[in-house]
């Protein structure tokens, strides 16, 4: 019994001790500190020094255009870079222009347009830059392309984007 009431004793001396830590603190004073900490923590006051980088308005126009189809990788062919081909089954032809001559489930061979100086691609040409990136697609990713001119075994694409 004398054991049970010690070890009461010292859990209510414990408890008061706790208590009384917490009613000398301002948790209001210990708020503002801590916000004042996390505000200037960094060299913008917490923003990103990250790289900005402007959003693709033509991106969502592009996706959005009536003369895409739209596809599913099946296979891709890569070279040095940027030069890849693309077989892809089409999921749903075009509404408009040379895409709208194929049928659902046709198997089609892409390359993309890749504008050339000499003998080195232009990286400069943004229409390029956004085809390049076709060396970057893998079998599964769907994709909306615009065909171009059908060159007999394959069709050149205007522009290939994943979606």
């Amino acid at each position: 019994m004398r054991s049970f009431i010690i070890a009461n004793g010292l859990v209510l001396f414990l408890a008061a001790g706790v208590g009384a830590e917490e009613a000398a603190a301002d948790p209001m004073a210990e708020l503002a500190a801590l916000a004042n900490d996390a505000a200037g923590a960094g060299p913008e006051g917490g923003g990103s020094i990250r790289a900005k980088k402007d959003p693709d308005m033509s991106q969502s126009k592009r996706l959005k255009d009536p003369k895409n189809l739209e596809a599913k990788i099946d296979a891709v062919l890569v070279r040095d870079f940027p030069l890849v081909a693309l077989t892809v089954v089409v999921l749903q032809p075009a509404k408009d222009g040379a895409g709208k001559d194929v049928k659902k489930n046709d198997k089609l061979v892409i390359a993309p347009r890749l504008k050339v100086d000499g003998k080195t691609v232009a990286l400069a040409d943004p229409d390029t830059v956004v085809n390049a990136g076709a060396y970057y697609l893998r079998k599964g990713d769907k994709v909306a392309i615009r065909l171009g001119a059908n060159k007999g075994k394959y069709w050149e694409a205007e522009y290939v984007e994943r979606k």
